[in-house]
């Protein structure tokens, strides 16, 4: 593998916040919200939907599931495709695809036709998450690296809370059967204005270093350089130029890093099993523990969103404050703790409210972590395989929560927290022989 000196990846970290870092990142960090808001939105008119195409439980329950195996296969095969020809073109083809998919979910008179249509979508939205990870973490500089990343992934519970109130208002002034055509036909439209937002985007100037294109990314530090008045700093650092196969990458990212891939692994493993798991308790055990009438779910999905986005928000400020060491492993220890809650507390909303607010703010910290300490060449290729470990735990977490609930409710608050635990772990472990990524450039870190 040969190596490129160059200033570029220093002159990017020592620009000031400028109003295109808030442009780039509330274009690209619109895919929370979106993920978010399919994922809700499929719950609260899922019943309808059925209903209007006459589908037997098992079905229904394979629409939700061709979304996230969509998601898997789009995670991976685009993360690839991202390090390969660029986050740029990318972003645009995943969002396109994610657009249609649910656009069109709204004119379904099949469950067949539902069935491709909700995998197209889950695979361009599972292609969105590694292309712009990639792009955000390349592009922010270091100083704001840890607070940016963290507030995109709390933006999720704003996603989730749109969701329920696109959801209630669409339920309550439509028919059924027109409601859940409504809601997909307004995220599909969503979703395409969002692509015209994002053509004053440029390449990532160190994907553009990491392929010898030299030239290219000088001219986009340059402009921004020039636009803000920004006078360039004289570092230089030594970039890798890949130019391996999809295998090539795996390997150097199973080996060469096989300690922040353990790492990585542990955090997403975490969050998606803890967040679908909890999500999925909450309604089919946790009420029922509380004798709650099925009216009130709704309200307790909006806490849990109010609680998660308000902790995720703090805790995107500690990451870079702190660090992420310290923050990751206390949110993760508290969050095991607060799990307990739901075994003796008897305020049901205080309980999800105080559990989301630390529960829910695990990915702020969690997320960047992983996903900061790999080099540019294979970034995205790794996000898209941690993603697919994570969606794949994530889809595990549900039913095996649920089955330990019909032994004894406590079981299942029991399995709630040893999840936890395992975050906890992966983080105990990192603050000892990781690397603190706090502040510091990309190129220190890997």
């Amino acid at each position: 593998m040969r190596y490129i000196k160059t200033d570029l990846t220093c002159r990017l970290d020592n620009l000031p916040w400028t109003w295109f870092h808030t442009k780039f990142v509330m274009a690209l960090g619109i895919t929370w919200i979106l993920d978010a808001f399919e994922v809700v939105i499929v719950s609260v008119v899922l019943k309808s939907m059925a209903k209007s195409l006459n589908l037997s439980v098992f079905q229904s329950s394979w629409l939700v599931s061709s979304f996230l195996i969509g998601a898997l296969v789009g995670a991976f095969i685009f993360g690839y495709l991202a390090d390969k020809f660029g986050r740029k073109k990318i972003f645009f083809i995943t969002l396109l695809l994610y657009s249609l998919g649910t656009f069109l979910t709204g004119f379904a008179n099949s469950f067949e036709i539902a069935l491709l249509l909700r995998f197209i979508t889950g695979f361009g939205l599972g292609g969105e998450f590694s292309a712009i990870h990639s792009a955000i973490d390349e592009f922010i500089p270091s100083r704001f690296r840890g607070r940016v990343d963290g507030f995109i992934t709390a933006s999720w519970n704003l996603g989730s809370i749109f969701a329920s109130l696109v959801g209630m208002y669409l339920l309550s002034s439509f028919p059924e059967e027109k409601a859940w055509r409504y809601a997909f036909l307004f995220g599909g439209s969503l979703a395409i204005l969002i692509v015209f937002i994002r053509f004053f985007i440029p390449e990532s100037p160190r994907w553009l270093i990491s392929k010898g294109l030299i030239e290219k990314a000088e001219e986009i530090v340059f402009k921004l350089e020039k636009k803000y008045h920004v006078k360039p700093i004289n570092k230089q650092c030594e970039i890798p130029v890949f130019e391996g196969s999809l295998l090539d990458a795996v390997k150097i990212i199973l080996k060469k890093y096989r300690g922040r891939f353990l790492f990585g692994t542990a955090m997403s493993f975490t969050i998606l099993t803890t967040y679908y798991g909890f999500i999925t308790i909450l309604p089919l055990v946790i009420t029922n523990q509380y004798n709650l009438p099925t009216k009130e779910i709704p309200n307790l999905l909006l806490t849990a969103s109010i609680g998660g986005l308000i902790g995720g928000i703090v805790v995107s400020f500690l990451s870079d404050k702190l660090g992420r060491k310290i923050t990751g492993t206390t949110v993760a220890l508290f969050s095991f703790l607060t799990s307990f809650f739901f075994l003796t507390s008897q305020d049901i909303y205080t309980t999800v409210f105080v559990y989301s607010l630390v529960a829910y703010s695990f990915a702020s910290v969690a997320y960047v972590s992983a996903m900061e300490v790999y080099p540019s060449y294979l970034r995205a290729t790794a996000i898209g395989v941690l993603s697919v470990i994570g969606r794949i735990s994530g889809m595990l977490a549900p039913p095996i929560l649920t089955y330990l609930a019909t032994i004894d409710y406590k079981l299942s608050v029991l399995g709630l927290s040893m999840l936890w635990l395992v975050g906890f772990a992966g983080f105990f472990i990192w603050s000892k022989f990781g690397v603190e990524a706090k502040g510091k450039s990309i190129e220190d870190i890997t």
